[in-house]
């Protein structure tokens, strides 16, 4: 995994992420790991990964993605090894032909794996976040919470209908699936409420060996924060279900059970 976790490659290049958005954010990166530098009294961290890290946010900092070359964010880990990955959301909502590239730099046979929840939990707390970054206090349990957010969705604005598309599981399984071999659809609850279960699929689809262990320390770890959706008043509860009936109908059907 790339040590950057969330490249947004991809989706910068094809328009879903404006440019100023990822070059701002990998610079703040960037700086982070040179006062890491500049401030340690010992450089036991200066490791691949570390350098990876580094010189990934070097090159999205100071370079459109239209002259990096893809493959080229994972070095020095590119050498030697057997899988390579990385993880950005808004790869679910790529134009087709942003996924045409992507077969293109990754090969038909790379593992696509994507991962949905419930619709309306999803966009709760995607506003839960988009708070968090800009610096204002994300209480999902204020009345002023749920003012913005019923106001939002009345308004029908630009961010709205970036949700719509992230919630749009069926579109996006139909294109990743017409253009790669081997694409995972898994549940976002399924990781932590059934841990063995997903991590045998996991391991069967990676044909690798994913260690159990590892897994199920990470998944106990996990405090997702945004997983509360407290707060929201029936009213708009009801007015999100309703716009994301469709949606979630689709996920009962595909998992042959509720996903709430």
């Amino acid at each position: 995994m790339n040590p950057v976790k969330e490249l947004h490659y991809f989706d910068t290049l094809y328009g879903v992420r404006h440019q100023s958005i990822l070059t701002e954010f990998s610079r703040t990166q960037f700086n982070r790991d040179l006062k890491k530098i500049v401030d340690a009294d010992s450089f036991g961290f200066l490791n691949k990964r570390f350098k990876n890290h580094l010189r990934t946010n070097y090159l999205l900092s100071t370079h459109p993605v239209t002259q990096i070359d893809y493959l080229d964010l994972f070095r020095p880990n590119l050498m030697g090894n057997p899988l390579l990955g990385e993880i950005t959301p808004e790869y679910m909502i790529l134009p087709e032909e942003g996924i045409q590239h992507m077969r293109r730099e990754v090969g038909k046979d790379a593992k696509i794996i994507l991962l949905a929840r419930d619709p309306v939990s999803r966009l709760i707390s995607s506003f839960k976040l988009s708070k968090a970054y800009g610096r204002k206090a994300a209480d999902s349990s204020s009345e002023k919470f749920n003012d913005e957010l019923t106001s939002i969705v009345e308004n029908e604005g630009d961010w709205l209908r970036h949700q719509d598309e992230l919630n749009d599981y069926d579109t996006s399984l139909k294109k990743y699936k017409k253009h790669f071999n081997n694409v995972l659809f898994l549940y976002y609850k399924d990781l932590f409420k059934s841990p063995k279960k997903t991590h045998a699929a996991l391991q069967e689809f990676l044909e690798t060996d994913v260690s159990i262990e590892k897994y199920t320390n990470v998944v106990k770890k996990k405090v997702n924060s945004l997983e509360a959706t407290g707060g929201v008043s029936k009213p708009l509860r009801k007015m999100l279900e309703e716009r994301y009936h469709r949606q979630t109908n689709f996920l009962k059907e595909h998992f042959e059970r509720e996903v709430l």
